[in-house]
């Protein structure tokens, strides 16, 4: 096994949590499985595969994977979330990697799954993850949705071969939870931030979104599956300014 730990945040994943940890199980036997409150039996899947369960309450994504990668046995970390895969094509490219500089982060290519359908273009053909990183340079950011990698005097280096597997949704009802659940953490943190909210944006943010992912980002070609994806960004987007108007009209 390559020195790296591997750590998993949950929450109700059992559907996921077995295949994941097997998938983790090709590059560590030092899993880490950070729960924030699971009503299934996520905890006891995990624990008889034979990962680490660390509970916690949540405080945020970022939080989360910082107190999961406080207790690996190695530096090097490798962070998943639970309907996530690593492909035995992304441990042959991380076992070629040097892994000398500890200020390097390095990101994988993501192929992604709406309910059992590969996305192939739009905005989901495009993704990518910054997941390999050395917990004596690098912390996650405390942002409570779109969490990233910080150090100082990063460098970020793409994996060329391999992907990660991502298993977004398996119906359009959880697809619309989903959008709602982060349209409304986004909103929180812009508001948190200070961000600003113009009726304009909240206007010509989701249309652009719409056009630039069906359109200009080839998501047409994805068939129906495209067009929900880019009708779904469309309405995060949309949301997001909702919320953040109703966050700011309801500041004393």
């Amino acid at each position: 096994m390559c020195s790296i730990s591997v750590v998993i945040i949950t929450k109700n994943e059992s559907k996921h949590i077995v295949d994941c940890i097997n998938s983790a199980k090709l590059i560590s036997d030092d899993i880490i499985v950070v729960d924030s409150g699971s009503t299934d039996n996520t905890i006891e899947l995990a624990t008889k595969e034979g990962a680490q369960v660390i509970q916690i309450n949540w405080k945020g994504y970022g939080n989360a994977r910082n107190i999961g990668t406080k207790n690996t046995k190695n530096n090097w970390i490798l962070a998943l979330d639970a309907d996530e895969r690593i492909t035995r094509d992304v441990v042959t490219a991380i076992k070629k990697l040097s892994l000398n500089n500890t200020s390097v982060i390095y990101g994988f290519k993501i192929i992604s799954f709406f309910i059992n359908q590969k996305v192939r273009f739009g905005e989901w053909g495009r993704d990518k993850v910054w997941r390999l990183y050395n917990k004596t340079a690098v912390d996650w950011n405390l942002n409570e949705v779109h969490e990233g990698l910080v150090g100082e005097n990063t460098k970020r280096i793409m994996v060329k071969n391999g992907a990660f597997l991502h298993y977004t949704v398996d119906n359009i009802d959880e697809y619309n939870d989903k959008i709602f659940k982060y349209a409304k953490l986004s909103a929180d943190k812009y508001y948190q931030k200070g961000k600003k909210y113009f009726f304009l944006q909240q206007l010509f943010s989701p249309i652009f979104s719409f056009i630039q992912n069906y359109f200009f980002r080839l998501g047409f070609m994805d068939g129906i599956v495209g067009w929900k994806i880019a009708m779904g960004s469309c309405k995060y987007n949309w949301l997001k300014y909702k919320y953040l108007a109703e966050l700011t009209l309801a500041k004393p």
